[in-house]
């Protein structure tokens, strides 16, 4: 008996010790450490689950005990390095949701490992450790019960441990008046931000709150969601007439969404066309492309549609293809006489763009690559390795010459017929990883020597093939304005062209060091990425420094062109028509003109005085409030109803 209590205590000590020295290597690598009562909460939280575990335990023979607690260190350990190269991909944390996409995440097994660095060898001591203890029988499993009121003692201290983590947790917040608040336990219940949770929790909670989230029943019916909601839009801000409304009225329009165009991309000699477009039209110099949980598809969602992607879900674009969207981008030009297209140089491996932009969007063609010839989608389950990016200067060529992909012999292109039209471009040439290998790189790499040759510089790996990997897009922008000039709509033509998201498969520290338009050591300045917009009006030019970011594209468009739009049901702004816009990341960070608040240090920057703490503070809780309406519209196909009125 004493002997088993003995094991017991050598076993449960080595589990607590274990999360809590992972919890801590976790906070140190990637959040931030402080010896508060987030960091005890958490070690309480790890108690309470290393009881329930040694209960769980206590039911098994010695050999499998053994084979459990292996299973169960590797699997916690893995948890916590993946989160990390999780995060230091797309600057988030990833939910069990994601896991439906699991032969996607294999596809990209390759940068995954590449993604490991020294560092995370100290997560393997947990695993090292148990295999040196059980090797020289320094801890043994035989710990099974002996009579049923020991585990039943076990299962008691745990929940009661459990409980007493939850007393840790305030339910009280501060009263502002007019604002629905949220306390840190709505946090801990719904799990609205995944960076806030896991900082005050752990990363373990944070995993058990989102795994028991898919059985959570919701506590309205859908009719009462419709009234609720019917409230929430009854009382948002109109938009108002401005200087720059129904400037760009009838003009065709060309969007281009650049895969990872950066600040950096930018450079008088490489890519000449971007600098034009920089130098001598409109350069918004405080448009943000913030990272969501999907990346270049959540910044796509965001555009077209101007609500916010759901983290709760696999992809966005696939769990909300089947619901009405009122306003899109392609539905309201659509309703101006425009055709309509959208044109992608990759398949439909990742995301399902064709669905997506035909059904949900109401674009009238969709063209990827197979389309246009340049890529045959895969074989439906079978994963890729090695992906063949293709080229954008190809993408503009194909798509601007309807031979390459109508059926019909006597096609008319798109610029050589009168209809007006909308182009939607979403680009892949500058995707990472930017190696030697880069197929669309390795086109452009003599151009970057030459370059640096020619200024006696050496430049980094990835900086070099980055560069020249947009020397395609350039050189794409090159073809398209020559096909303008020769068509006659240079005059009549508006393109607007902006990066997806940061160029995130290059290091932070290497774009700070390269990069001279970004405050060097800020994460929310690092999605400060280019938005160019050419055309011929004196209005929209120059250097505009409204904040931005890509929830806004689509009610500022709308403005632009004048389209018919009800600028209360989305969740950008029309940012020409005002000077207060903020951007808002994934972890409910924002930033302004006037002020800044940076969820993982919970400060407030001030920037001008007529701004009070308790002003922001109320922000901070009126930005929860809209995302957590925002997902309600989605989960609940709010525009349904009014398309069926209709």
């Amino acid at each position: 008996m004493k002997s088993k209590i003995l094991n017991s205590v050598k076993l449960f000590s080595f589990i607590l010790l274990s999360i809590i020295y992972l919890e801590i290597l976790f906070k140190v690598r990637v959040l931030t450490i402080d010896f508060d009562m987030n960091l005890f909460r958490a070690i309480l939280f790890s108690l309470s689950y290393s009881i329930l575990v040694m209960f769980f335990l206590s039911f098994f023979k010695e050999k499998t005990v053994r084979r459990i607690v292996f299973a169960l260190t590797v699997i916690i350990t893995f948890l916590y390095i993946n989160q990390e190269i999780y995060n230091s991909f797309v600057e988030g944390f990833y939910s069990i949701t994601v896991a439906g996409d699991f032969t996607m995440g294999l596809s990209f097994l390759n940068d995954y490992l590449y993604a490991f660095r020294f560092w995370h060898i100290f997560y393997i001591f947990p695993i090292a450790s148990l295999y040196l203890l059980n090797r020289y029988h320094l801890i043994t499993f035989n710990i099974e019960y002996s009579t049923l009121k020991q585990p039943l003692i076990v299962l008691m201290l745990g929940f009661l441990t459990f409980f007493g983590s939850l007393q840790t947790i305030n339910e009280t917040v501060e009263s502002t008046e007019n604002i629905i608040t949220y306390s840190d336990m709505d946090l801990y219940t719904y799990m609205y931000n995944s960076q806030d949770a896991l900082k005050k929790f752990g990363l373990l909670t944070y995993t058990q709150r989102d795994f028991f989230s898919l059985f959570r029943e919701n506590p309205l019916s859908e009719s009462e969601y419709d009234v609720l909601l019917d409230d929430f839009f009854e009382n948002r801000d109109p938009h108002y007439y401005n200087a720059y409304s129904r400037i760009f009225v009838d003009n065709n329009f060309i969007l281009i969404m650049a895969e990872s165009l950066d600040t950096f991309a930018i450079n008088e000699e490489l890519t000449p066309n971007l600098y034009n477009l920089k130098t001598n039209y409109a350069y918004f110099e405080n448009f943000y492309s913030p990272l969501y949980y999907r990346s270049t598809a959540d910044s796509e969602f965001l555009v077209q549609t101007s609500f916010y992607p759901d983290k709760n879900v696999t992809l966005s674009m696939s769990a909300y293809a089947e619901n009405t969207f009122k306003y899109t981008l392609p539905k309201m030009f659509s309703d101006k006489g425009y055709v309509t297209y959208s044109f992608h140089n990759y398949t439909d491996y990742f995301y399902p763009r064709t669905d997506f932009h035909t059904h949900a969007l109401g674009y009238d063609y969709y063209m990827g690559s197979e389309e246009l010839g340049m890529l045959d989608n895969p074989e439906p389950g079978k994963i890729i390795f090695n992906h063949a990016w293709q080229s954008d200067l190809e993408l503009m060529e194909k798509s601007l010459d309807c031979h390459t992909y109508s059926e019909f012999e006597n096609c008319v292109n798109i610029l050589d017929g009168e209809d007006k039209f909308f182009l939607n471009y979403v680009t892949v040439s500058g995707h990472f990883k930017y190696a030697a290998d880069h197929e669309i790189a390795k086109l452009n790499e003599d151009l970057v020597t030459q370059y640096e040759i020619d200024n006696g510089i050496e430049l980094d790996e990835e900086i070099f093939y980055y560069l020249a990997a947009n020397i395609e897009l350039d050189k794409a922008l090159g073809y398209l304005f020559s096909e303008l000039d020769r068509t006659g709509h240079l005059d009549d033509t508006v393109i607007m062209i902006f990066g997806d998201h940061y160029a995130y498969g290059i290091d932070k520290e290497t774009i700070w060091e390269y990069d001279d338009m970004k405050d060097d050591g800020s994460d929310m300045d690092i999605h400060n990425v280019p938005m160019l917009v050419y055309s011929n009006s004196f209005l929209l030019n120059g250097v505009i420094d409204n904040y931005m970011s890509t929830i806004d594209v689509m009610p500022t468009l709308s403005n632009l062109f004048g389209l018919r739009f009800d600028y209360t049901k989305v969740f950008g702004v029309d940012v020409l028509g005002t000077s207060e816009n903020y951007v808002r990341f994934a972890d409910m960070s924002f930033v302004s003109e006037y002020y800044s608040y940076q969820s993982l240090s919970e400060e407030y920057i001030i920037i001008d005085e007529h701004v009070t703490p308790e002003y922001l503070a109320a922000m901070n809780h009126r930005i929860i409030n809209d995302y957590k309406y925002n997902l309600l519209v989605l989960q609940y196909d709010y525009f349904k109803k009014e398309d069926e009125e209709e």
